[in-house]
């Protein structure tokens, strides 16, 4: 017995169906005809402008020589007044700024086009050459009254020459420019006429356009049965796939089950749990799956809690969220989940994968990133960074904030008379030594060689200093023997610097303890000294290591 979507449809419900058609191909010829008439103003449109671009128009460079001929010709006769008395200098100073500002020295290069510079190479130099007479006429004007003796007869004698090559500059110039504006209108006039005849083109694809659809109209009703026949493959289709979503649901369900990753869909009101796989249930730490349970009962921490619900709340989705799951023995997963509907009721769906070998290798990543490998204290990269949040935390809080600078005295003599290993030793001793000195609130850094640095906040530099003085005695009474079990006698120089200016980074306090580490170096070494800014820093280029 064929089926419901087997019969023939009857003539009345096809009849129904071709009114349909019809209309959505009268809108298709309607904005057929509304793209004919947009066609045609876009036509006419591009005529008048063919015939606006084709009128001559001028160029910002022949304005500029001839200002530059006018204002010279203004400074020669005014250098003449000047000579003969008739105008003060200073007039001829103002003149000779305006002439100054006109070439503009700064960029004199670029007020003439690039492509003006490349045909008429001798303006170009020409005007070069005035910029150069200009520049040295203001500075003898700017210097003193002895070197401006003689300035009038020396502007009075360079500028007839000067007149004469920027007059050929201006006529070459305006030919140029002359010729350059009849080659612009008639490229633009081959553009806009090409314009026209692609737009000609146009309106007559529009026209077979029109009959193409015409003649598709004229089809519609043989392909509506063909549309019919489709309708009921499509129905048959639709049966079969019904019962491959079921079969794939029963597969996906035991896939999940036995996956890896945890996996939990709950009702977002009552808490009742839809689905969730054994992995999930043994993160938990439960012996059988829960009945109900709320999200955010997954996860540790609070913060994280309120951050994954305020996600799901305001977009629907969370991908990659990194949180502590579990309860008992929480561990870290990379958690992603959805806000989806499941019988017409909203539902959370969350799966995450367990990350905590990958938190482990971060951490000890991180360590490595931001420790020196030899003493175990901060590199200079941690060192700044970290510096520069304390350092912003004493501005914002008032509270003073010193840098020490610390260097081993003559380390170079230890690493060639005992060797490297013996240099490390002394390194890491100092570092221990160093601190050990030190406050827990206080950074220690290694920033490179025998050089470390330290940073106190809330301490001034009377505190620092002794601080400074408490770690050059804590070294030199360290016992460090060589590799041949001599006996090693080690000092520091320390140079401080305390925060203050508002805006003095931690690298500009650095600076400053390294010049009075240096200070310290060129004084005789193994001592304490304050940066004193009255103080110029002393010549440090003989000092050694």
């Amino acid at each position: 017995m064929p089926s419901p979507s087997d019969r023939p449809r009857r003539p009345e419900a096809q009849a129904r169906h071709l009114p349909h058609h019809r209309r959505g191909t009268y809108w298709l010829l309607a904005l057929v005809a509304a793209m004919v008439v947009a066609t045609s103003i876009a036509l006419w449109w591009t005529l008048r402008q063919v015939q606006s671009l084709a009128q001559p128009f001028q160029k910002s460079d022949l304005w500029y020589v001839s200002s530059l001929h006018s204002e010279l010709g203004r400074v020669a006769l005014l250098a003449r007044k000047v000579k003969a008395l008739e105008a003060p200098e200073e007039e001829l100073r103002e003149r000779l700024d305006v002439l100054y500002s006109t070439l503009d020295m700064a960029g004199a290069s670029q007020r003439i086009g690039a492509r003006l510079r490349q045909e008429l190479a001798q303006a170009a130099l020409d005007l070069d050459g005035l910029a150069r007479h200009v520049e040295r006429w203001s500075s003898r004007l700017a210097a003193a009254p002895s070197e401006r003796a003689g300035l009038s007869d020396d502007i009075i004698g360079h500028t007839d020459a000067l007149l004469q090559s920027t007059r050929k500059a201006v006529v070459a110039v305006h030919l140029f420019s002359s010729q350059d504006a009849d080659r612009v209108r008639q490229e633009l006039h081959d553009h806009f006429t090409l314009l026209s005849a692609v737009l000609g083109g146009l309106l007559v694809g529009t026209a077979l356009l029109i009959r193409k659809l015409l003649h598709e109209a004229r089809a519609a009703q043989a392909l509506s049965q063909q549309l019919a026949q489709a309708n009921r493959q499509l129905e048959i289709r639709v049966a079969s796939r019904t019962r491959e979503i079921e079969e794939n649901r029963a597969l996906l369900g035991f896939i999940l089950d036995s996956s890896p990753s945890d996996v939990v869909l709950v009702d977002v009101e009552s808490g009742f749990v839809h689905f969730i796989n054994n992995q999930m249930v043994e993160r938990l730490g439960l012996q059988w799956p829960p009945i109900k349970l709320f999200l955010p009962e997954l996860l540790h921490e609070p913060d994280a809690r309120q951050q994954l619900m305020a996600a799901l709340e305001k977009y629907g989705q969370v991908d990659g969220m990194e949180a502590l799951v579990g309860a008992k023995n929480p561990r870290w997963s990379s958690l992603s989940a959805r806000l989806i509907e499941v019988d017409g009721k909203l539902a959370h769906l969350l799966w995450g994968f367990d990350i905590s070998t990958h938190k482990q290798l971060e951490s000890q990543l991180r360590e490595l990133a931001t420790r020196d490998s030899l003493t175990g204290m901060l590199n200079r990269r941690a060192f700044l960074e970290r510096g520069t949040a304390l350092l912003d935390h004493c501005r914002r809080h008032a509270k003073p904030c010193t840098v020490l600078m610390i260097d081993i005295d003559h380390f170079k003599r230890i690493n060639d008379r005992y060797g490297h290993q013996t240099g490390d030793d002394s390194l890491r001793a100092c570092a221990t030594a160093i601190a050990g000195a030190l406050r827990e609130a206080d950074i220690l850094g290694r920033l490179g060689g025998e050089e470390f640095a330290a940073l106190l906040p809330h301490s001034s530099t009377d505190s620092a200093h002794l601080v400074a003085e408490r770690i050059r005695d804590a070294i030199s009474e360290l016992q460090i023997l060589s590799i041949a079990s001599e006996p090693l006698r080690i000092t520091v120089s320390i140079g401080m610097a305390e925060m203050a200016h508002r805006d003095a980074g931690i690298e500009t306090i650095l600076a400053w303890a390294d010049q009075a580490l240096y200070r310290a170096k060129a004084t005789g070494r193994n001592k304490v000294l304050a940066y004193e800014r009255s103080t110029p820093s002393p010549d440090t280029t003989e000092i050694l290591p």
